[in-house]
């Protein structure tokens, strides 16, 4: 006589009737025979609770998700510090956004621009200046009706030059935000095809 049933339940816990022996259990023989079912193929037991007999119908694989889920000490998502990491996550991509927008109302210089210093000769001695240079004509004229590839940014100490050369160094860092933005997505839907279909 097994001491236990088929599904892996002591009749007692799957019967919901604690104390309850296999030989009195009305599954007896259902359980006996459990292995010649399929694992999706529904089986009829009898349950009694509360002194009444009702009738379930149960499946193996549910009934081994049942006992494994009462049992086998089943952990959650809480368990790995999922929801934490997560919140964590949001937090910081909050964070993100809010830091991204001193990169409003401020001039950020295109991809393809560079600052360049030059000198011009006078009379007097050079003179050095600088410029925004562009390998094709995306700047607005001041005086043409074309667009240009240079604009002109005076002396070193002008607010022109100074706020050129912050726009390249707003440029770069958006550049390298970008990458790593790029970087995280992919990671993230790396992480989504791999729980897709567990």
């Amino acid at each position: 006589m097994p001491k236990k049933c088929g599904f892996g339940f002591s009749c007692g816990s799957m019967m919901q009737s604690p104390g309850l022996q296999p030989k009195d259990c009305p599954n007896y023989y259902v359980c006996g025979a459990v292995f010649e079912y399929d694992a999706d193929e529904l089986i009829e037991l009898v349950r009694v609770r509360e002194q009444r007999e009702e009738t379930i119908r149960i499946t193996r694989t549910q009934a081994a998700i049942m006992m494994l889920m009462s049992r086998g000490n089943p952990q959650s998502l809480e368990d790995f510090n999922i929801p934490d990491l997560i919140s964590e996550i949001e937090e910081l991509l909050e964070s993100v956004k809010e830091q991204l927008n001193q990169f409003q109302n401020v001039y950020v210089v295109p991809e393809s621009v560079e600052a360049h210093e030059y000198s011009v000769k006078r009379p007097s001695g050079p003179y050095f200046y600088n410029k925004l240079t562009a390998k094709e004509q995306l700047f607005e004229p001041a005086e043409r009706s074309q667009k240009v590839k240079v604009i002109h940014l005076s002396h070193s100490d002008d607010p022109r030059n100074i706020e050129g050369r912050l726009g390249i160094e707003r440029r770069n860092r958006l550049t390298q935000t970008r990458t790593r933005l790029r970087e995280i997505k992919e990671r993230l839907s790396e992480i989504e095809e791999f729980l897709d279909g567990v």
